[in-house]
């Protein structure tokens, strides 16, 4: 997984940059992304070393191994026996450590223009390309995500005609739960709380990978003779849903991660995109296994499904009686009202909050302390009028989650929905 985030890396269109750095390229300083390279570098060595070392299969122990504060073993890591000689590992291992050598020669001499960026890509790309070993790695890694499919999806795949159909469904599934896969990296730096820079790689990875399952989708899947009314309209839902999630995590979610230096904005930035990603890529899976088999729940799929589901139910319906709340006190000026919704903002903070994404919460805790200390109705109505607004906005963004597309909000019909 790692030498393969490392080639899509070096591919400008699938890192998340607006589109004043895309025409900027040229001039952009590439130092946070070398620096984010080595890391990547010394993990891939660091493992292919482990191997040739005969370490036992199963989860890499958390270790650190780069005294540069980049590489450490992380959950999900696998080690495993490839089929390929030690020779070939220490090979890759070693052409992989020169290269990291040369990185940090360039971090050294200050910044990293775009030819000398696009040049390290070029060498780094010509030694995992020219590699048997990395060949068989990265096969293995593929391989193993595909093999991961579950046998509900397998066997209901199996069942679809023409054979033509069950082939396309099948190769969604595959790179539906390939994607997750990689993912599953993503969400174990969150969790042990390793640097989190490391993580672009592996979304630019998946960012490519995404793009060849819209392709497999609208220029494959969608132009099957003869395909059924309702089963076009279902893959091409899933490409559309999916490509405006790709959208916002790479336009919005990650612009400027590489260059961030404040570790919460930093979580805030990756929790976001990892939860935006994996939830659409599981309610794709859902939803277009849900066509085929009306009874499936998505439960049977993901163990955290519904868990996910009902925690959105819950946080939307009590963002709404808080947004209710608000717009109650902000129409009746009357600090004798205020009391209740103080007590309603701790609910929520000791409850729902920690249902939003950690992005969220500084900014409702802001509005809630700014709430409380307002004086009179002179103070207390710019502030519940901004409030008001904020968590309109925020009602909207939990609406729109991937788990609740097809359980739309049951707006009160006493008001405007």
């Amino acid at each position: 997984m790692w030498l393969s985030s490392l080639q899509s890396f070096f591919e400008p269109r699938n890192h998340p940059l607006t589109e004043n750095e895309r025409a900027g390229i040229l001039t952009r300083d590439f130092t946070s992304e070398l620096r984010i390279t080595e890391s990547a570098l010394m993990r891939c060595s660091s493992l292919l070393l482990r191997l040739t070392e005969g370490a036992a299969t199963g989860e890499a122990e958390a270790e650190e191994v780069d005294s540069r504060g980049g590489a450490s073993f992380i959950e999900g890591e696998q080690a495993f026996t490839p089929d390929a000689p030690d020779a070939a590992l220490i090979d890759l291992s070693e052409a992989i450590g020169e290269l990291w050598n040369v990185g940090g020669a360039l971090v050294e001499e200050g910044a990293v223009g775009f030819y000398e960026w696009v040049s390290l890509g070029k060498n780094i790309g010509r030694v995992i390309g020219g590699s048997e070993a990395a060949s068989k790695l990265m096969s293995e890694s593929r391989r193993a995500a595909f093999e991961g499919v579950q046998p509900t999806l397998l066997s209901l795949a199996e069942k679809l005609t023409p054979d033509a159909l069950a082939t396309y469904v099948l190769s969604v599934f595959s790179q539906l739960s390939l994607l997750l896969a990689r993912l599953q990296f993503v969400g174990a730096l969150l969790r042990r709380d390793q640097p989190l820079k490391q993580s672009l790689p592996i979304f630019t990875l998946v960012h490519e990978e995404t793009r060849e399952l819209l392709q497999l989708i609208e220029k494959r899947a969608l132009r099957l003779e003869g395909l059924d009314t309702g089963i076009f309209e279902a893959l091409d839902g899933t490409a559309y849903a999916i490509r405006m999630e790709l959208r916002k995590t790479f336009d919005h979610e990650l612009v400027g991660l590489s260059n961030l230096r404040s570790a919460p904005a930093l979580y805030a930035k990756v929790e976001a995109a990892h939860g935006l990603l994996r939830d659409s890529f599981q309610q794709s899976t859902v939803a277009l296994a849900q066509v085929f088999n009306p009874t499936l729940n998505g439960a049977r799929l993901f163990n955290a499904f519904q868990t996910k589901v009902e925690q959105s139910l819950a946080l939307r319906q009590d963002l709404w009686a808080l947004l209710e709340s608000v717009r109650r006190v902000e129409q009746e000026r009357e600090r004798a009202t205020l009391a209740p919704l103080l007590e309603r903002l701790d609910a929520f903070q000791d409850g729902s909050m920690r249902h939003l994404m950690y992005k969220d919460w500084e900014a409702f805790e802001r509005f809630a302390d700014e709430v409380a200390a307002a004086h009179g109705a002179v103070e207390l109505g710019p502030v519940l009028h901004r409030f008001s607004a904020y968590l309109e906005t925020l009602f909207g963004q939990v609406n729109m989650r991937a788990v609740l597309a097809d359980r739309p909000f049951d707006f009160p019909s006493n008001t405007e929905s």
